[in-house]
């Protein structure tokens, strides 16, 4: 989704265009991706001084009940994402770094939905280390 289909989408589920939303849809604009609502808020806090983190948190929820970004729990914390197509999470534990998983990279979750089953939605939080930190860990 681009900044006019955000835009469009919030204002199609009844919330006003503000300068607050405005920020936060072009943060998530030029940084796609995952992110915390903490993370938006320190990032754009400098360009909107009137944002609180109550209202980005407001912010997200407006946004998720309209479509525009997706979240789960991971650490301790809500992770806003704006890539709506069914996939999986898979999160280092040791950089923290998430990465998405195609759902036909899990196969088992390819056979159920090629066996004629409709999937929705899916949340799975995948846990490891990544490769890049298995390297350095071995190095």
């Amino acid at each position: 989704m681009d900044e006019n289909a955000h835009i469009a989408a919030l204002r199609k589920n009844g919330y006003k265009i503000t300068p607050q939303r405005l920020a936060v849809i072009e943060y998530i604009k030029e940084s796609p991706g995952h992110f915390t609502a903490e993370e938006v808020y320190r990032n754009i806090k400098q360009k909107e001084p009137t944002i609180t983190l109550a209202t980005v948190y407001n912010i997200f929820r407006a946004m998720k009940k309209s479509g525009i970004v997706k979240s789960f729990e991971a650490n301790g914390s809500t992770i806003y994402e704006t890539n709506s197509r069914r996939h999986a999470n898979f999160l280092c534990s040791s950089c923290g770094k998430i990465e998405d998983i195609e759902i036909a990279d899990i196969p088992e979750l390819a056979v159920f939905s090629n066996a004629g089953n409709v999937i929705d939605s899916v949340e799975i939080v995948i846990r490891g280390v990544c490769a890049s930190c298995r390297r350095k860990k071995n190095a």
